[in-house]
């Protein structure tokens, strides 16, 4: 039986990324190959196998992404694991860069190397993105130490002027903080949120607030709540299932 082989230039034009991306993905056995001699080569029916799982999975989360106010929206996304941030925020991405969008990461317990690591290991491909500036990954962390909460506002208000003067149409970005992350003390995340709302309203971005919640326990409750009233919307996301609601604080 004869079966086509193609390189691993064929498929990464075939999939728009990078061959250093395919080489990754098959050292990983994210994608399955064959290795002859020095030389790697994938099945066109494996290939074919894989976008069309692909495709279904994009099928399934499609709803909740496309819910999202592309141009202006502020979610705040409750997930239970670092697992389900990294999906969500590469699936948050992915999108963003189909629609033509500008990306924008801030990293606050995440160190920007493990991003990068996590991101590209999930399909991303992450060096040539932002050696193309399409996409920026910022340690918000240590502006925030420098600057308190104006630091890492400015960061959010300069990148996405940014972006309008590349010519991109929106930036869609993503921020996960820890609930201790602005010094220690949960109201000055919440005033910190605050902000970046007040940042948003006025300016053209997407952007998801992704906060790991192991447990919901009556304290938790309760910081979720007061988090929940500087978003726009509420994303629920565990083991690749999402729900978005949109949110009227009273």
């Amino acid at each position: 039986m004869n079966e086509k082989l193609l390189t691993v230039d064929e498929v990464a034009q075939i999939l728009r990324t990078t061959p250093n991306t395919i080489y990754r993905w098959l050292r990983a056995g994210k994608l399955p190959g064959i290795k002859l001699g020095k030389e790697w080569r994938i099945k066109k029916e494996t290939l074919e196998l894989k976008l069309h799982e692909t495709n279904q999975l994009n099928q399934l989360r499609r709803s909740f992404l496309d819910n999202i106010d592309p141009h202006h929206d502020h979610v705040l996304a409750v997930t239970n694991s670092k697992d389900n941030l990294y999906n969500l925020e590469a699936e948050f991405f992915k999108k963003g860069l189909a629609k033509g969008y500008r990306l924008f990461k801030g990293c606050w317990w995440q160190h920007p190397d493990d991003v990068r690591q996590e991101l590209t290991q999930r399909g991303l491909p992450i060096e040539d993105l932002e050696a193309k500036n399409s996409l920026v990954i910022v340690d918000l962390i240590a502006q925030y130490n420098r600057s308190g909460k104006n630091g890492p506002i400015q960061i959010w208000a300069n990148e996405i002027e940014k972006t309008v003067r590349l010519g991109y149409p929106t930036m869609w970005g993503s921020g996960s903080p820890h609930l201790l992350s602005c010094g220690g003390r949960f109201s000055n995340l919440v005033e910190f949120e605050r902000s970046l709302e007040d940042i948003l309203k006025k300016l053209p971005a997407a952007v998801i607030c992704p906060y790991i919640f192991e447990d919901i326990r009556s304290d938790c409750f309760g910081q979720l709540i007061e988090l929940m009233k500087h978003h726009n919307s509420v994303l629920f996301y565990n083991d690749k299932s999402a729900t978005l609601l949109k949110n009227y604080p009273v």
